[in-house]
Order: structure tokens, then sequence, then C-alpha cells
């Protein structure tokens, strides 16, 4: 055993789940281009007043971020989340035409207790839009959503959908003025006992925490005021809307949903697996219009959603969802003698500039040591080479799943295997 261990909340991605994991990338990415949005990169570390800004991630997101001074003492932190970075582009950039169409997928860190489906370093994958303030665009979000969903594989899940404006009509119906602490604890709903989240709720809501409660578990009811007015209107055109992508069968209004971080302004979702509640969302998002103004830049309406790679990677990998090799590793091709070995490079060579992974034996090592390593890397095809098949010119291919063998030229084996 080696001396060191991986920093608590974070992990190794042995080969086998890597191949895993980019597959999941590659899936995002096909979607996300296919809708039209181009990919952008941005900083692992921000700078710490950015990542700190108040109206940004929020007073408990503040507390999660991981700070540092570099060499000459400038305050930094890494990145908490994709969205901030990504509205300090729009404010650094205000010639970039709108609506403006953007995906990342890369990692970001939270100083979080790790537990089930949650770690301190985690991968998103985040697509938005910017400049539009049309609910079209929550709808593209939703639809692409299902999308990507649907082609890693899940059949059974739900959109829970909310409006910030909603909630902020509910707590100024009722005469609540610190709402900030009443959102902090809301968004506690689901993460507590009953009776303690009502003992929090109390503590910041007073007499009207019964109230509150109400409106978040059954809807504004006869609370009226124009934020709520508005809120409703928009999660029903989110809705309506939806019919045309054939989404709105997994959307649920949800007026118990909060959203933790500061920014949002609108439209929230949260994107559930049924049959895996306990571990959380896999996705969320909602829309964010006064982020990029926050920062520097002109008034800028934007939405977006996230999606958790860990969740879905662990998800996936319960369900028995993945049907990909271990390896990337095509075939294996096996000199049966080292005369043969020189021979047997070129054969190697030539299935790779075919396009075929391939691998040929670097460790001097017998006939039966080559093909426990095959069998240990789960490679799914063999050539071998022997003093008939380098006379003859037909190699000798192997399924290593039914045995098969079959005397092929190289141009039929690159034919078989592409």
């Amino acid at each position: 055993m080696g001396k060191f261990k991986t920093p608590r909340g974070t992990r190794d991605f042995l080969p086998g789940d890597m191949i895993k994991r980019e597959w999941i990338f590659s899936v995002f990415r096909r979607v996300f281009e296919k809708y039209g949005f181009d990919p952008l990169e941005t900083p692992a570390f921000e700078d710490w007043k950015l990542l700190s800004a108040k109206g940004g991630g929020g007073d408990e997101i503040k507390d999660e971020i991981y700070y540092f001074r570099d060499k000459s003492k400038r305050e930094l932190g890494l990145r908490f989340d994709l969205t901030v970075p990504l509205a300090r582009v729009l404010a650094s950039n205000p010639q970039i035409p709108k609506p403006f169409k953007r995906y990342q997928i890369g990692r970001v860190w939270r100083y979080d207790r790790p537990q089930a489906g949650r770690f301190r370093e985690f991968w998103q994958a985040d697509p938005d839009i910017v400049g539009s303030s049309g609910m079209e665009c929550e709808v593209e979000i939703l639809a692409l959503s299902v999308e990507c969903l649907k082609e890693l594989g899940f059949r059974d899940f739900v959109i829970r959908i909310n409006n910030r404006k909603i909630l902020s009509g509910i707590v100024e119906a009722l005469g609540i003025k610190n709402r900030g602490e009443v959102f902090r604890v809301l968004d506690k709903f689901e993460k507590l006992e009953r009776k303690e989240f009502e003992k929090e709720l109390k503590a910041v809501a007073g007499n009207k925490a019964a109230r509150l409660l109400k409106a978040l578990e059954t809807g504004p009811g006869n609370l009226k005021n124009k934020l709520i007015g508005e809120g409703m209107k928009e999660i029903k055109e989110i809705i309506i809307k939806g019919n045309a992508y054939s989404v709105s069968r997994y959307m649920k209004a949800d007026y118990s949903l909060i959203r933790g971080l500061d920014y949002y302004t609108g439209p929230i979702f949260e994107v559930f697996i049924k049959g895996f509640e306990n571990l959380g969302s896999v996705a969320g998002g909602g829309r964010y219009d006064n982020l990029i103004e926050l920062f520097g830049g002109g008034k800028t309406p934007a939405v977006g959603i996230s999606f958790g790679i860990e969740r879905i990677f662990s998800i996936m990998k319960d369900k028995k969802m993945f049907k990909l090799s271990e390896t990337n590793t095509r075939v294996f091709v096996v000199p049966v003698n080292e005369k043969l070995r020189k021979q047997g490079l070129k054969v190697v060579q030539e299935l790779r500039k075919a396009g075929i992974p391939a691998q040929t034996d670097l460790m001097g090592r017998n006939i039966r040591k080559q093909l426990d390593y095959v069998n240990s890397m789960k490679i799914p095809y063999v050539i071998f080479l022997g003093p008939r098949e380098a006379k003859s010119g037909n190699l000798t291919l192997r399924d290593m799943k039914t045995g098969k063998e079959s005397s092929l030229k190289i141009s039929g084996i690159i034919k078989r295997l592409k």
C-alpha cells in the first residue's frame, strides 16, 4: 500500500471508470452541440471578489469556496460552479452576439461534507442561453435535458419546476422581512427531519411559519400579488410550450423547490431519477437575469442548467447501465515466438493506421501470460502470428468472448473490426 491517499472528498478514476465517464461526457457534448451550443473553457480559479460577491453564490457557498493567496498575495478561489465564470466572461465581452449559447464541461470544487453522491471535487456539464428573457429559452434547456438523459439510457425521471418570483411573492404577501434567512432555511426542506425543519423555519419566520410551510406544500392559494402572478404565468408558459418538444409530461410544478444559490431570479428546476431521489437531483438550474450586471456588464437575461456527473455516473453504475468495455483496446497481437515480434509490430501499426486501437506484448511474456493479460484487460480480440500465418499472410483472429477463430488477411481483419 502506498503512503498517500487522495484528499478527502476526491477520487481517482482508473481506466475502466474513465472510459464510462468519457462516454457520458461525449453524450452531453453531442446533444449540446446538436442544439446549437458551442464550447467555452474558463480557469479553474478565479478572483476571490468575484466568487464571494454579494448576490452571487450566497453566504453558504462562500463558506464552501476553496480560498487561497498566491505568491503575490492575490486573493483567489477555486470555482464552485461554471455559471459565475460564464457571467464574468459575458460582463467582460459585451460584444458577443446574442443569444449566446455555450456549454462547458469541467471540474468544480466545494468544501462540503462528503456523503453519498456528494464530493469536494466534482464535474458539471452546463448549457446556458444568454441574452433572451423569453420562456422559450427555459423550454429549450429542459428539452435538451430530457434528450441528454434519454441518450444516457434513463427513462423514468421528473423535472420539478418552481419560480423564485413565487417564493419571493409568498414571503412578501405574508409580511416576512428577512427573505434571505428564510430562503436559506427553506432550502433545507428535504434535507432535514420534519420537526427540525419546522423548528428552524419558526426561528426565522415566527408565527408566519405555518402558513409559509402550507404555501410550500400546496401552492400560493389565496395569497396574491404581482410577483406570484408573474411566476405562476411563467411556469404555465413553460409547461404549455414544452408540448412542442414533447417534454411537458416530465415536468411537475413543485412550490417547495428553492435552489440554494442567491443569483436565481425566475424559473428554477431540478431533475430527479425515480428510485434514486435519496441521492438528490442529477441536474438543476434556472434563470439568473442579474448576475452579469452584478459583475459589471449590462443588464443581460440568462438561463441554464447544470448536470452533476458524479450522481449520474453513480446511478448508472448501480443500475448496470453501461455496456462498455473496460479498455479502449480492440485487439491484441500475439507473436508466438521472438523471431516474429518485428512482424507483429508491423501488424499492430497497420491496425492503428486504420483507426483500430491495438496493443502487442511489451513485457517479453510467453503466449499463456499474454493471454492472461488479454483476459484481465477484457480485450475483445486477439490476433495470433505464428510461422504458418507469417508464411501464408493469413492471420488468426480469435473472438475472446465466443472463442471462435477466423483466418483472414490484415485487410479482412480491419474490415471485421471497424
